[in-house]
């Protein structure tokens, strides 16, 4: 019983961890442990069950206070309905905004009245209690397999050995059940990754999942909206995606994350469906944008930010951060039109910037583990001691990133440590996910609102005013907020290697005579804005685009030296295997496959299976000894083939009897051999020979 409410408490205080919030699941649990011992010596179990209701009636008003003031209380039970509703079909925990209330408040009553349970000896009881609280988070998605395997163990040793009498049969039906009960758990840990959820929301992976599956860049970003984990090496999809046609160049931005775990990225709070947009911020300019998709996509790319939509052929919902998402996945050939206020805020403004920042904006956009190592603080605070505005010390950290860590698709993803942590002090180069996770932890901890942000590269351009996208062009960045001015784009990955690789990619795509690379626009040649331009110049330099400054379509490709380019592309392309997420992943199936194995093992002794795969090979070789036992064998073999396909020999019948009554003519003969055999003890090895052939008949007829 222990063990099971430990495993849910284990959920539950990484949970709080990760949302920094105030209070310690540890201390409320060891207090409701202690008040369900002093209940179960005093109390009978009405009024431990009505103290129980009473603490969830008290987590419930608390979470409640916390929700937005000035509501009534009708307007206060909606989003509580509606966020239980949602966890309950997959919502994880952590993309409810107060989710550290939520782990507080679901702490107390279950684990006071599960332990009240188990030392008053309702073992069945306590087991449902404590596993209906696991399951709750199976269901959200935040309990991984192993930690459920733990659970389900838990609770199938409570439910079995928790009922156990002296006798036999009971002791008999208790292993039963224990087995039952470890194999509902197998399978339904292993089933972790069907739990109902939201996803793309798409109806699958919305398009990503080619080139390599989960393990490209795009898959990685933009397949899942609520949360993104940082994975290991990763390769390239260099498929066509979509094309766009704008009178300026930019990022193509999706959505963004504002909760960091330490190992990956949620997106808190629900979707509401789209009534058009503003809220402009600082001096903005118009900017239309057509996007015609090739092939199906599940997200709704556009410049940030975007303020109307025309011709979608779909119904389109926002997100908390102010980005669009279509409800179902775009088709090939599928369009739309967009206009964004682009932001024409200058350096010099942004340094002018206050930093009063809303309390909304600071809630969401500063947190951090509250376990995140603090020498990444001290890190960053020396690398910007010499700058004071929010604008320089962004500059300042995305600059260092960039000429301090490499650009690479193959690394090892830490297993274990924060990842901002890792990249900052122990690797030495990483892609796009690691650049951004690093620059958003480090301007947090300095007090400056950053979010992690996703969506595409420029592209390559094919016209004066076109851009065509691929799957390589995926990426992610950073936005810091500056009031007055809203969110700005910073981008600390290095630039010209990221390019060189993708350049890369598409010319081994086109060399393998890859489908779905290039549009009747594109090729090996590219698009040239004069006479006298070379094909190494089209698609603009990511450094070029940095946060605050005017983007304006700058006719270059790779973004790379000519040397730089040369020295990169003599290397072979790598095609990396999954590690990271992938390998921990691999461990918990291979945990649960030991576990299956030895439940296996267990539930087939215990069923008599080895009894029947003996009684096989027994039934049907025999090995020769002497003549006497060849005889008496063959006619075991031979009564228990007849009685199977007849009745069994009673205990009043004689050999004869029985087979005169319900034998042919072979199993008649063959049980004189028998009786001549075994009691008149005369038999020879011809006789025996005949014995075995006639055994062998019956059986295999």
């Amino acid at each position: 019983m222990l063990l099971v409410i430990l495993t849910y408490l284990a959920v539950l205080n990484r949970i709080v961890v990760v949302t920094d919030g105030t209070g310690s699941v540890p201390v409320v649990a060891v207090g409701s442990l202690a008040i369900g011992t002093v209940l179960a010596r005093v109390a009978r179990l009405r009024w431990a069950l009505l103290l129980a209701i009473a603490f969830a009636g008290v987590g419930t008003q608390q979470y409640v206070a916390s929700l937005p003031a000035g509501l009534s209380v009708a307007e206060n039970l909606g989003p509580l309905v509606g966020d239980a509703i949602s966890v309950l079909t997959g919502m994880s925990i952590l993309r409810i905004i107060n989710a550290d209330l939520w782990a507080l408040t679901l702490t107390p009553a279950p684990t006071m009245f599960a332990w009240y349970l188990a030392i008053r000896r309702r073992y069945l009881a306590g087991a449902t209690v404590a596993g209906a609280t696991l399951c709750l988070l199976v269901l959200a998605g935040d309990a991984g397999a192993t930690t459920t395997l733990l659970g389900a163990v838990g609770v199938a040793a409570a439910a079995g050995f928790g009922t156990i009498d002296a006798t036999s049969v009971a002791v008999d039906a208790s292993r039963r059940s224990v087995l039952v009960g470890l194999g509902g758990a197998v399978v339904g840990t292993s089933l972790l990754d069907v739990v109902p959820g939201e996803q793309t929301g798409l109806g699958g992976s919305g398009g990503f999942g080619d080139g390599g599956g989960s393990t490209t860049t795009e898959a990685n970003l933009l397949a899942d909206s609520e949360s993104l984990q940082i994975q290991g090496s990763i390769s390239l999809s260099p498929t066509v995606r979509f094309e766009v046609e704008s009178e300026e160049v930019g990022y193509w931005r999706a959505l963004s994350f504002d909760r960091y775990s330490g190992n990956g990225w949620i997106r808190t709070g629900q979707t509401e469906p789209y009534d058009g947009l503003d809220g402009r911020s600082g001096p903005t300019e118009r900017v239309e944008q057509e996007f015609t998709f090739a092939g199906e996509m599940g997200r709704l790319p556009a410049r940030w930010k975007p303020i109307e939509l025309s011709d979608v052929p779909t119904n389109v919902n926002t997100y908390r951060d102010g980005s669009l998402a279509p409800t179902r996945a775009f088709r090939d050939g599928e369009s739309y039109t967009v206009i964004s206020a682009v932001s024409r805020a200058s350096p010099s403004m942004l340094r002018e910037a206050n930093r009063r920042y809303p309390a909304g904006i600071e809630e969401r956009y500063l947190a951090l583990p509250s376990d995140f190592p603090a020498r990444v603080a001290d890190r960053t605070a020396a690398i910007t001691e010499d700058v004071s505005t929010a604008y320089d010390v962004a500059r300042r950290i995305e600059q260092w990133l960039e000429a301090n860590r490499g650009y690479s698709l193959d690394v090892d993803r830490p297993d274990g440590g924060d990842i901002a942590d890792q990249f900052l002090f122990e690797m030495d180069r990483g892609y796009c996910t690691y650049f951004a996770t690093t620059m958003v932890a480090m301007l947090r901890t300095q007090g400056i609102p950053a979010r992690f942000t996703v969506g595409y590269t420029p592209g390559e351009r094919v016209g004066e005013s076109s851009w065509v996208v691929r799957g390589f062009d995926a990426h992610a960045w950073v936005e810091v907020y500056f009031p007055e001015y809203g969110w700005q784009r910073f981008d600390p990955t290095p630039a010209g290697s990221r390019q060189a690789n993708e350049q890369r990619r598409l010319r081994e795509a086109r060399a393998a005579g890859t489908e779905n690379v290039d549009t009747d626009e594109t090729g090996p040649g590219g698009w040239s804005p004069t006479p006298t331009s070379t094909p190494s110049e089209t698609t603009p330099r990511g450094d070029a685009l940095r946060g605050g400054q005017t983007a304006t379509p700058i006719p270059q490709r790779s973004g790379a030296s000519g040397s730089e380019l040369s020295q990169l592309t003599d290397e072979p392309t790598p095609t990396p295997e999954p590690t990271g997420v992938v390998e921990s992943l691999a461990r918990e199936r291979a945990a649960l496959g030991v576990v299956a194995l030895a439940g296996g093992v267990a539930g087939l002794r215990l069923a008599g299976i080895d009894t029947l795969i003996y009684r096989a090979v027994w039934l049907r070789y025999q090995p020769r000894t002497t003549p006497l036992d060849d005889t008496t064998r063959a006619y075991a073999r031979a009564e228990y083939a007849v009685s199977a396909r007849t009745r069994p020999r009673r205990d009043d019948e004689t050999v004869r009897q029985y087979a005169d009554a319900v034998g042919g003519e072979s199993f008649q003969r063959l049980a004189r051999l028998y009786e001549q055999a075994v009691y008149a003890e005369r038999t020879n090895a011809s006789e025996a020979d005949d014995a075995v052939e006639l055994a062998d008949r019956i059986v295999g007829s």
